[in-house]
């Protein structure tokens, strides 16, 4: 994977200023206490270093930014902020923190994320609305787009109010890093690949382009492709599964009001929102891929 450049880091630092300050809002708001959060520090760190902090459980607030559902950020409060956070919300002493405690400050969890897309959303002079929220107290499991990194950018934020203290770690992975300052995003990695590829090809004797490879789409237009719609997903433990019964509710991770993923064999290639049509359930797709895009996405679901 590529360094990330000092501009990226430099510019995206420039910034968190203003987003933190609309955190401190949100989540003031959201929990009718005054919390702040402060003296954010941006830079890019390698993920190994990263990890080997991340050995005991901590509080993981795992998100993406809608036009890119692929590149989650990460939120990371450890066990100590966690039950600072906790004890000052729900003014009383906290010193066990679980799973549990999650329901019991969760408006102030979720206006974190919605502070953090309020203010990308008017530093970029866009909309900007999270998906796929997940909160959970555990050993941090990295999505797979960290997985890949071997660099991350990471901002430390230091909590702030009466009685309150700790930390809260902002993981975001190159490519998010990028769009959040409005640089292109080159994947160097990927440039060798279809260097080699074309390298290869060339070999060969060359590609061959035009009427033939029109054609050879054509007899791909009529394969039957099955498309699926998905509200949302979770994990459950088998002990919860098995306890299920008529009338139990199953939250998920998508907030009410979210668009849709609307899959084609098993791959996201739009986004909508549910409409009724007459006595059946229809999506009205409100964002798609490109073509280009779609066609890729379904070669590699192939």
């Amino acid at each position: 994977m590529a360094h990330i450049p000092i501009e990226v880091t430099d510019k995206l630092s420039s910034i968190q200023q203003q987003i933190w300050q609309t955190v401190s809002l949100k989540v003031s708001e959201a929990s009718d206490n005054v919390v702040g959060f402060i003296s954010p520090l941006t830079l890019s760190t390698a993920v190994s270093d990263i990890f080997s902090e991340l050995a005991t459980p901590h509080l993981v607030i795992q998100f993406s930014l809608a036009d890119s559902p692929e590149h989650p950020s990460v939120l990371l409060l450890d066990a100590d902020t966690y039950a600072s956070l906790a004890s000052y919300l729900k003014g009383e002493k906290i010193y066990d923190v679980d799973d549990n405690l999650i329901a019991d400050i969760r408006p102030a969890l979720e206006a974190m994320v919605q502070g953090i897309c309020l203010a990308i959303g008017s530093i970029k002079n866009e909309p900007v609305v999270a998906t796929g929220l997940a909160i959970r107290y555990q050993i941090f499991n990295a999505p797979q787009n960290m997985q890949k990194a071997t660099e991350l950018v990471r901002t430390n934020v230091a909590l702030s109010a009466d009685e309150l203290s700790g930390t809260v770690v902002w993981l975001v992975d190159a490519e998010t890093a990028h769009s959040l300052v409005g640089i292109p995003y080159v994947d160097e990695d990927a440039e060798a690949d279809y260097e080699a590829i074309g390298s290869a090809s060339s070999l060969r004797g060359g590609a061959k382009s035009g009427p033939e490879d029109t054609n050879s789409l054509e007899l791909l237009m009529d394969i039957p492709l099955e498309i699926s719609v998905e509200l949302g997903r979770i994990k459950m433990m088998v002990k919860d599964v098995v306890d299920l019964g008529t009338g139990s509710i199953i939250e998920i991770d998508k907030a009410a009001g979210e668009p849709v993923d609307v899959l084609v064999n098993g791959r996201l290639v739009a986004r909508g929102e549910v409409v009724v049509i007459e006595d059946n359930f229809g999506v009205r797709i409100t964002e798609i891929l490109t073509p280009q895009e779609r066609l890729q996405r379904l070669n590699e679901a192939a």
